[in-house]
């Protein structure tokens, strides 16, 4: 899965950026994050939830898509992708939507077509989508129920602050990657080139050298929903309790 990437291969280390206590800058130029376009992964099955479509689990009444949507708008990211796969017919009139009812965002759904072979299939999907201007390219997932919207400003606040020559930035809890990610040029033509599930995680273990670890405290950034035990967890150790629509109807 895209938000357990593995370590980092290579004789070169990657940088690694430690986070303490909040936010790496307090202010950001807005106006600098038009050129970076968001991307939100809600292609999966959920098989080992009895194939429903996890990004429709409600927080607080909210599908969880939704909320990662209205968290890069608070961060200030209005060009939005949406890569769809299994479960698209449920999910996309909720776009639909969101679309109508928030104008103001550039806010687009592709469908993979294969969304077996992966998050580097997926990524290319929206790549497709994105013009060339933006400079950076931010992926999250849809279900990551922890995420707030000050994490997504801390990874765009450390990509803004990266030393020369880095092009991923990728926070990191306890030793496992996650998301939000972020990625420049490089990494983007060399997605867009792959095949298959090669994608960003193949990028880092090539490049380690021109990566950022951005070192995280919380598991906001790695917490993401597969099974049950996931959602017993988020109740009892977070006191975030998701629900599944009144009909979820099973693939």
């Amino acid at each position: 899965r895209g938000a357990r990437q593995g370590s980092a291969d290579g004789g070169h280390q990657p940088h690694i950026l430690v986070l303490r206590g909040g936010l790496i800058v307090n202010r950001m130029d807005l106006s600098a994050i038009e050129d970076i376009a968001a991307v939100v992964l809600s292609a999966g099955a959920g098989r080992r939830l009895g194939f429903k479509p996890k990004a429709l689990l409600l927080r607080d009444g909210e599908p969880l898509l939704v909320r990662q949507i209205e968290l890069l708008e608070q961060a200030g990211l209005r060009r939005i992708v949406v890569v769809l796969g299994h479960h698209a017919d449920k999910i996309a009139p909720v776009m639909a939507d969101l679309a109508v009812a928030r104008p103001e965002l550039d806010l687009r759904c592709v469908v993979n077509p294969a969304p077996d072979e992966g998050t580097g299939a997926s990524l290319r999907c929206a790549l497709a989508l994105i013009p060339a201007e933006p400079t950076g390219v931010l992926v999250l997932l849809a279900d990551q129920p922890l995420l707030e919207a000050q994490d997504i400003s801390t990874v765009l606040a450390a990509w803004r602050a990266r030393p020369a020559g880095i092009d991923l930035v990728v926070p990191r809890h306890d030793g496992t990657p996650g998301h939000p990610l972020i990625f420049g040029r490089d990494v983007r033509q060399a997605v867009a080139r792959g095949q298959g599930a090669a994608g960003v995680r193949e990028w880092r273990r090539q490049h380690p050298q021109q990566v950022l670890a951005l070192l995280v405290a919380h598991p906001r950034f790695t917490q993401d929903i597969d099974t049950e035990d996931d959602l017993a967890t988020l109740a009892t150790e977070h006191g975030v309790y998701l629900h599944w629509p009144a009909a979820t109807p099973s693939q």
